[in-house]
C-alpha cells in the first residue's frame, strides 16, 4: 500500500507527446523481445522435435542459448507489462508526469500466447527410450519443465494482481493536491481465468511425457526387448523349434511382452513358461487368425505385424548382439519362401520399408513409449481432445467477450485548463492486432499438432498391431461383433502424413552435359542429390536379382555370401569388382560408362525399356553413394569422396568443350579418352563404348546386362556392419541401401565374397 500527493498541473500538449514517446518506445521494445521469444522457442522446437542434429556442436550450443535466454526474456517482457498497470510516474525535465494506465487485455493475450507456445514445444519435443547398448535414450526435457513451472507462477501472479486505486473523484474536486492511496489486490476474472487451460494442459502432457518414459523404460516391451527377444531366441532353439517355417511364419514375438513372467539371465531375460509362452502374442498365431475367429486379416496387415516382430529383430542388431545371438536364420526361410513364391516385386521391399518405419518411430519419435501400457495411447487422446476443445474454447471467449476494438493500454490522467476548471483526459496505445494474430496462429498450430497426434494413434501401424494383439488375447472381443466392427474400422485407416521413411532415391552424375544457368538451376546444382520417386522397374530388377542369388543358393549350397558383380557378355567379360581398385572405383566407371550409353540411345525414338530405366537409376544412385553418403559403402569416407571430387573436377573441365551437335557422343569419348585424363574417366569411356557397339545389334542388351550388373551391384555393396550410418539413413527419412542391408540380414546374409574383414557370413 502506498500513498502519494500528485500535483495537477496545466494541461500541456509538451507533456502528451513526452509520455507519448517514452510509453511507445516502451512497447517496442516488449514487442521486439516477443518476437525473439517468438524465434528462440521455434529454434527449440525443431531441434527439440529432430534431436539427431543436437549432436553437431553449432546446433547444440544454438540450443543452449535458446533455451537459456527464453525465461529472461518472457520475465522482463511481463513484469514491463506488469508496470504499465496502476500509476505511472517518471521524470522528464522539472516535471513529474503521472498516468493511470490499464494493460490488462495486453497482459492476457501476452499469458496466452506464453502458455501456447510451450504446448507446441512439448507437443514435439522428443522422448526415446531404448536398451542402454543401443545409445538412444533421451528423457523429457528438464528446460521445458523449468520454463513451464517459471512461467506458471508469472502467470498465477499476474492473472491475480490488480490495482486498486482510491483518490477524491476527479471530476468534482478542482483542487491541486489529489490524494491518491494504491495497493495491491488478487482478484480474478473471466479473462484473467482463460489464460489458465494453456498451461493446465502443459502440465498434463508433461506429465504424460514423464511417466510414459518412466514405464517405458522397464517396460520388456520397449526399454529392455532387444534382452529379452535374444534371449527369447536362444530359447527357440533349445527348445528345437528350428523347423524350416515356409507356409507359416516362425513363433516370433509381436507384442504383449509384459503379461509373461520371466526370469533374469546373466546376458538377459527368458520366458519362464517356455515352450507355451503363456499370454505371449506370437506370429504363427496371428498368421493363424483367420481360421481361428471371424475377424479376417488381409495379407497388408499380417505383412504390418511381420515387420513388427522383424523389427524386434534388427533392433537387437542395432544393440550391437552379434548375428548369431539374434537369430536371423529363424526367419530366413520363411522370408525366402515368400520372396520366391510371391509374384509381387513390391511386397517384400514394402514390409521391410514397414520395419524401417518401426524402428524410426522408436529411435525418433515420442510415439513408441505411449505404448509400453494399453491405456497410456487412449489418455494421450484425451489430453489432445481437451487441448483442441480449450482452443476453441479460447477463441470463443476472446472474440465473444474480448474488447479488441479499442486500444490495448489505455491511460488517463487530470489536468487544469487555462481557464482553471479541472479536466480528465487519456491516450490510448498499442493496437490488439498485434497481440491477437500470433495467439490465433499459436491456436491454429496447437489444433494442427494434437490432431496429428490423434491421428498418429489412430491410424498408426502400431495401434493396429496392438489391436490384433488384444483380440487374439481377449475372448470377450472375440464374442463381440461390435467390437470387431470398430476394430476393422480402426485397421482399415491409414494416413500418409504419418509416412516417416520416403520411397525415393537421390540422384547424381558425374558428367552433367547442359547445366542450368537460371537462378533455380544453380540452387538445384547446390543440392546433394536430386530426389525421385522409386522406380517400380528398379524395384523389380533388384528382385529378380535377389530371387536368382536365392535359387542359386538353394541349387550350388553357395554360402550366404553376395558374389562379385560381373558385366559380361557370353565368354566375353567387360567388366568386374577389383579388390585392388576399390569399389567406388568400379561404381564411378560403370556410371560414367552408363552415361555414356545414356547419350548414345537419345536421339533413339524406341520407348523407354524397363531395363534402361533401371539401370539409369541405379547408376545415378551409386554415384550418390560414393559422392555424398560414402559412410554406407564398404570403403573409406574420405577416399570415396576424395576420388569423386577429383573425377569429377576433371569432368566438368572435358565437359566445357563438349557441343550439341551429333558428334555429341563421339566427341565426348574422344576427349575423356585422351591420356592425361584421370584412369577411371579412361576405362569408363572405354567401357561406354563398348557397350554401345553391342547395343547396335540388340536394342536392349545392353541396358539389360546394366541392369542386372547395378542391381547385382546393390546386393553386393548392401551387407556391412556400419549400424551407426544406417541409423543415420533412418532418421533423414531412409536409403534404398538401407533398405537392402535390413533385407540381406534377415535372409542370412551380412556380408560379401572375398571380403577379408567380415567375421559374420555364417551360411543358412
Amino acid at each position: 500500500m502506498g500513498v502519494g500527493y500528485l500535483t495537477i498541473q496545466e494541461c500541456n500538449s509538451d507533456e502528451s507527446e513526452i509520455f507519448s514517446k517514452h510509453f511507445t518506445g516502451a512497447m517496442f521494445r516488449v514487442n521486439a523481445l516477443l518476437v525473439v521469444n517468438a524465434i528462440l522457442m521455434g529454434v527449440m522446437v525443431f531441434i527439440g522435435a529432430y534431436g539427431r542434429y543436437r549432436s553437431h556442436p553449432l546446433t547444440r550450443y544454438i540450443f543452449l542459448g535458446a533455451t537459456a535466454l527464453f525465461i529472461p526474456i518472457i520475465s522482463y517482457v511481463l513484469s514491463d507489462i506488469d508496470n504499465r498497470n496502476g500509476l505511472i510516474l517518471f521524470a522528464a525535465g522539472e516535471k513529474i508526469i503521472s498516468r493511470l494506465c490499464s494493460a490488462s487485455t495486453h497482459k492476457n493475450l501476452v499469458l496466452i500466447w506464453t502458455g501456447l507456445v510451450q504446448m507446441v514445444g512439448i507437443s514435439t519435443s522428443l522422448v526415446v527410450v531404448s536398451d542402454s547398448r543401443e545409445g538412444r535414450n533421451i528423457g523429457p526435457s528438464g528446460v521445458l519443465l523449468v520454463q513451464a513451472m517459471w512461467t506458471s507462477y508469472l502467470m498465477v501472479y499476474n492473472i491475480g494482481l490488480k490495482y486498486q486505486v482510491s483518490y477524491t473523484d476527479l471530476h468534482t474536486v478542482g483542487i491541486l493536491n489529489i490524494n491518491v492511496e494504491w495497493s495491491l489486490v488478487y482478484a480474478f476474472s473471466l479473462e484473467g481465468l482463460m489464460v489458465i487451460p494453456p498451461f493446465a494442459l502443459t502440465f498434463a502432457k508433461l506429465l504424460f511425457k514423464c511417466s510414459a518414459w518412466y514405464k517405458a523404460r522397464k517396460s520388456l516391451a520397449i526399454g529392455c526387448n532387444p534382452r529379452l527377444i535374444v534371449g527369447y531366441m536362444e530359447q527357440l532353439h533349445d527348445a528345437n523349434m528350428t523347423n524350416d517355417y515356409q507356409d507359416i511364419p516362425p513363433p516370433l514375438i509381436v507384442m504383449d511382452e509384459d503379461t509373461t513372467s520371466v526370469d533374469k539371465q546373466p546376458h538377459g531375460y527368458s520366458f519362464a513358461l517356455m515352450p507355451n509362452r503363456g499370454g505371449l502374442v506370437t506370429l504363427d498365431k496371428v498368421w493363424q487368425l483367420d481360421d481361428m475367429h471371424d475377424l479376417k486379416l488381409t495379407s497388408h496387415l499380417k505383412d504390418v505385424c511381420l515387420s513388427f516382430a522383424l523389427s524386434k529383430l534388427l533392433r537387437c542388431r542395432f544393440a550391437r548382439y552379434t548375428n548369431a545371438e539374434i537369430g536371423f536364420t529363424k526367419a530366413s526361410s520363411f522370408l525366402r519362401h515368400m520372396l520366391l513364391e510371391d509374384s509381387d516385386d513390391e511386397r517384400v521391399l514394402r514390409l521391410i520399408d514397414y520395419e524401417l518405419s518401426f524402428l524410426h518411430d522408436i529411435y525418433y519419435s515420442s510415439l513408441a513409449i505411449s505404448y509400453s501400457k494399453s491405456w497410456m495411447p487412449i489418455l494421450s487422446i484425451l489430453i489432445s481432445l481437451s487441448g483442441i476443445g480449450s482452443c476453441f474454447v479460447l477463441v470463443y471467449l476472446q472474440f465473444a467477450y474480448g474488447d479488441y476494438s479499442s486500444k490495448l493500454i489505455d491511460c488517463m490522467y487530470a489536468c487544469l485548463s487555462r481557464n482553471g476548471e479541472r479536466v480528465v483526459d487519456g491516450q490510448s496505445f498499442g493496437n490488439a492486432i498485434f497481440d491477437l494474430v500470433p495467439v490465433v496462429v499459436l491456436i491454429a498450430l496447437v489444433v494442427l499438432a494434437e490432431a496429428r497426434e490423434i491421428t498418429s494413434y489412430i491410424c498408426s501401424n502400431w495401434t493396429k498391431v496392438a489391436l490384433i494383439c488384444r483380440y487374439i488375447n481377449h475372448a470377450s472381443w472375440q464374442q463381440s461383433p461390435t467390437m470387431q466392427k470398430w476394430i476393422r474400422r480402426v485397421l482399415q485407416c491409414r494416413c500418409k502424413v504419418l509416412k516417416h521413411l520416403e520411397d525415393k532415391m537421390d540422384q547424381c552424375s558425374i558428367l552433367v552435359l547442359h547445366p542450368r544457368k537460371t537462378p533455380m538451376g544453380l540452387l538445384r546444382r547446390l543440392k546433394a542429390g536430386q530426389k525421385v520417386k522409386v522406380p517400380r522397374e528398379l524395384k523389380a530388377a533388384i528382385m529378380n536379382a535377389l530371387r536368382n542369388y536365392e535359387r542359386s543358393r538353394d541349387n550350388y549350397r553357395m554360402p550366404s555370401l553376395c558374389p562379385r558383380p560381373q558385366l559380361k557378355t557370353g565368354d566375353n567379360l567387360l567388366w568386374v569388382v577389383d579388390g585392388t581398385k576399390g569399389i567406388a572405383n568400379t561404381i564411378l566407371v560403370c556410371h560414367i560408362a552408363t552415361t555414356i550409353l545414356e547419350l548414345r540411345s537419345a536421339g533413339s525414338c524406341q520407348p523407354l525399356s524397363d531395363h534402361k530405366t533401371a539401370a539409369i537409376h541405379l547408376s545415378r544412385y551409386c554415384a550418390y553413394l560414393v559422392a555424398y553418403s560414402p559412410e554406407l559403402l564398404p570403403e573409406d569416407d574420405e577416399w570415396c569422396k576424395s576420388l569423386y571430387k577429383t573425377v569429377k573436377k576433371k569432368a566438368e573441365h572435358i565437359l566445357a568443350g563438349v557441343s550439341t551437335a551429333e558428334v555429341e557422343y563421339q566427341q565426348l569419348v574422344r576427349l575423356m579418352s585422351a591420356s592425361q585424363n584421370h584412369q577411371v574417366l579412361k576405362d569408363g569411356a572405354k567401357l561406354g563404348q563398348q557397350l554401345a557397339e553391342l547395343n547396335q545389334g540388340e536394342a536392349n542388351t545392353a541396358w539389360e546386362l546394366l541392369a542386372g550388373f547395378w542391381s547385382e551391384m546393390m546386393l553386393y555393396i548392401a551387407p556391412s556392419d556400419n549400424i551407426d550410418g544406417h541409423l543415420e539413413a533412418i532418421a533423414r527419412g531412409g536409403e534404398l541401401i538401407t533398405l537392402l542391408w535390413a533385407l540381406l540380414a534377415h535372409l542370412g546374409i551380412f556380408s560379401r565374397a572375398g571380403d577379408p574383414t567380415s567375421t559374420t557370413g555364417e551360411s543358412v
